[in-house]
């Protein structure tokens, strides 16, 4: 998820709108079409179904990573609360324009989005780890 916020903006407010609005980035988004449950991710046919497991497994470990911030910020209270609403804003925007300058020469081919996604799935996986680290520390 892209979140802009404008100077001057209460941390409050930008704590609740990341928690409304989760982690997930809104530029790897696409709707999920029934037709994506059909799809063997095992053993996918043709580069279509390979974009599309590629963007499923993103998304779980978007949800994933979801589950496990809401988990610690749940445990948190004050100022560790803010500044991990805080961090996680800054990480969402260093993920999204990192995956973006790792995929820039592919843009406009027909595997961009699949490189975005692939991507976007590793970097989140190691976001999940470092907040599982945190909550193993708690």
């Amino acid at each position: 998820m892209k979140i802009e916020f404008r100077k001057g903006r209460s941390l409050f407010w930008s704590s609740a709108l990341l928690a409304i609005f989760g982690t997930t980035s809104v530029s790897a988004q696409s709707p999920s079409f029934p037709i994506a449950q059909q799809i063997n991710c095992d053993r996918p046919q043709g580069d279509a179904q390979v974009r599309t497991c590629i963007r499923l497994r993103y998304e779980a470990s978007d949800q994933r990573l979801n589950e496990v911030y809401k988990q610690l910020i749940s445990q948190l209270s004050g100022e560790e609360r803010s500044l991990l609403s805080e961090a996680q804003l800054g990480w969402i925007q260093l993920r999204d324009k990192t995956c973006e300058f790792e995929v820039y020469k592919s843009r406009g081919g027909t595997g961009y989005g699949g490189f975005l996604n692939e991507c976007l799935d590793r970097m989140t996986k190691q976001r999940t780890a470092e907040l599982e680290q945190y909550l193993k520390q708690r």
